[in-house]
């Protein structure tokens, strides 16, 4: 029970230190991947300690569970005669129960709010498509929908499809749309709208924690710059900032659902400075190296508590 309680006094500690220690090894975006694994680490830890909490919990309180239902006045009497110890037993006890209710809680919201992200990306597909009509595919399989607004973005699925608007292929040039086209296979490849509707519903879910509500808009921005690379490794930074300012001179009136993601969906002044003035090598080293650490810090943390955990357990028996 005691390694329960350190687990959660350490999801406490990332809930409060980790989003301003991320924010500023993160803010460079001189290695999008490692920062985005950095940011999807830290949360992964928070939630994984509240996992182990439960299974601790769990654990615990199992040998106990016989002696409840037999004779509870007896087991409850039995642990408060063992002053102070057996009060705080309970007490910790108590504490460690609600929280499970509140994970339990918490959890059935997130399945809800991932399963309504889904809802709304399917029926925005099927608009795309309705809106398309007989019109012919545009370049690489693309859905071109008959709209003056310039927009491009991916409607993950089963296929998955690349929606470019009539407004975007009058503006783009023909290697402005290709790397447009990469960008957003980009997202697709990497699986980006996965981890979009995750940390959303996650932003949602638990709006108190900054650790949730900023690690999603870190991860939108972070998801975008993974994506901007792949572009301009394959065309060019420049064709790639040329596209981006080509959307964004005219965006969309109505913005796609939270889990579809377009090529000028967010923070384009930053990703085209970012471009124009790449991170110096040395800068970017210190930086992939203070995010490494930030990285491996979180399942590090978890591990040895795990370790630690093990070993007291052991001892015990012994």
């Amino acid at each position: 029970m005691i390694l329960a309680a350190i687990l959660l006094a350490y999801s406490v500690v990332v809930l409060a230190l980790g989003p301003a220690l991320l924010r500023r090894v993160t803010r460079v975006g001189a290695a999008p991947r490692l920062e985005l694994a950095a940011w999807l680490a830290a949360i992964g830890s928070v939630l994984a300690s509240w996992a182990l909490t439960v299974a601790l919990l769990g654990n615990e309180f199992r040998h106990h569970v016989d002696k409840l239902f037999t004779n509870p006045v007896a087991a409850v009497g039995t642990t408060l005669a063992e002053k102070p110890t057996g009060w705080a037993q309970l007490g910790l006890a108590a504490g460690l129960l609600a929280v499970s209710g509140w994970l339990a809680l918490a959890t059935g919201r997130l399945a809800m709010a991932l399963h309504r992200a889904r809802v709304d990306t399917r029926r925005h597909a099927e608009a795309a498509w309705l809106s398309a009509g007989a019109v012919p595919r545009g370049p690489g399989g693309s859905l071109v929908v008959d709209a003056e607004q310039r927009g491009v973005y991916c409607l993950p699925g089963r296929p998955h499809t690349i929606v470019i608007t009539r407004g975007a292929l009058a503006a783009l040039d023909e290697e402005q749309l290709a790397a447009v086209l990469a960008h957003e296979r980009a997202h697709l490849s990497g699986r980006h709208h996965l981890l979009l509707a995750v940390t959303g519903a996650l932003a949602k879910v638990l709006p108190q924690g900054r650790l949730f509500t900023e690690g999603a808009t870190q991860v939108a921005r972070l998801t975008e710059l993974c994506a901007d690379d792949s572009a301009a490794r394959r065309h060019g930074a420049h064709t790639v900032i040329g596209a981006l300012l080509a959307l964004a001179a005219y965006p969309a009136t109505t913005p796609a659902p939270s889990p579809v993601l377009g090529a000028a969906g967010s923070c384009v002044a930053d990703r085209v400075e970012r471009l124009l003035e790449p991170p110096s090598p040395a800068r970017s080293r210190m930086s992939r190296g203070m995010t490494l650490g930030t990285l491996l810090l979180g399942p590090l943390g978890v591990a040895a508590l795990l370790l630690v955990g093990t070993s007291v357990c052991l001892t015990a028996l012994l």
